[in-house]
């Protein structure tokens, strides 16, 4: 049976699964209660997040909010059903309000982009209503909510100010996770600039949302955490340089392009592309333009 994992005073990790890995789940557990994100699905809550909340001595009514990281399938899918189990109040980054509500929707367009190389969506997600919205730099109790875009749109930090520990979600994608093949970011330059910005705060350590190469660990702690923002940022430059090295050697095939870099970096090749191709997308913006010019003046 999962347990909820001490990381930092009051703060707990619970490791629920999906896909043969793991998503995280985060309790922080003071004056109040507070669940940041639920999961892939309804049966997540029923077989893997009641009871370790059980194990604590707590129910959902014990809950004081309900939060997410981002709106993504993986991070909410449980959502409806803790709503269901107990009517306890619901926030989401003004930015996700929408996909919150429809992350079905969502969902699909993320694959429509690539539907040759995506999997169907989960039809199992359903939306919730929230009950409040949470902005840039505000706090909630001991926890500061720090928009970290580039993962997706929506996609945020929650810094403990007591314990300086970041809860990151997917925020920061390294390699990505062995079913990725690599990272994945629908936003290069605000990733990029979302790193620079989490080197600004003060934090002691990181706790991941899923098993991120290459550190392949949930928490990172001290000088592990602060190497793990620089390496974020340079792991982006090395897939810049190999994906443009391509683009100017005449490959513009977005699929080969992804194929090659997954194996470049010792990634293992999934099932379905599209998350890479996401990525490389990202970085093809930044060179096929010059590639093109150069097509036409030719």
């Amino acid at each position: 049976m999962q347990t909820f994992e001490p990381v930092a005073n009051g703060i707990y990790l619970l490791k629920t699964p999906f896909n043969g890995l793991w998503s995280g789940v985060y309790l922080i557990r003071r004056e109040k209660s507070i669940l940041i994100d639920s999961g892939a699905s309804a049966e997540t809550v029923d077989n893997t997040i009641l009871p370790a909340l059980k194990m604590l001595g707590l129910t959902p009514a014990d809950l004081s909010f309900l939060l997410c990281t981002h709106t993504h399938g993986d991070h909410i899918g449980g959502h409806h059903r803790i709503k269901e189990l107990a009517g306890i109040p619901c926030g989401v980054f003004e930015g996700g309000l929408d996909k919150l509500r429809n992350p079905l929707k969502y969902s699909k367009l993320i694959r429509n982009s690539f539907p040759e190389h995506s999997p169907a969506p989960p039809s199992v997600l359903r939306g919730v209503e929230p009950d409040f919205l949470l902005r840039d730099s505000e706090t909630l109790g001991p926890l500061k909510l720090i928009h970290t875009p580039g993962h997706d749109t929506d996609t945020v930090c929650f810094l403990d100010r007591e314990t300086r520990t970041l809860l990151t979600g997917d925020s920061i994608q390294g390699n990505g996770t062995i079913l990725q093949g690599c990272a994945l970011y629908m936003d290069l330059p605000g990733y990029r600039d979302s790193m620079k910005k989490l080197q600004g705060e003060s934090v002691d350590a990181i706790v991941m949302g899923h098993p991120y190469l290459p550190w392949n660990t949930p928490v990172l702690r001290n000088e592990k955490a602060a190497d793990c923002l620089k390496n974020a940022l340079e792991i982006t430059d090395f897939y810049d340089t190999i994906i443009s090295n391509l683009i100017q050697g005449g490959e513009t095939d977005p699929v080969k392009l992804a194929e090659h870099l997954i194996r470049t970096i010792g990634g293992q090749m999934p099932r379905h592309l599209f998350l890479a191709l996401h990525t490389v997308e990202e970085h093809r913006k930044r060179w096929k333009k010059p590639q093109e010019s150069k097509t036409k003046n030719s």
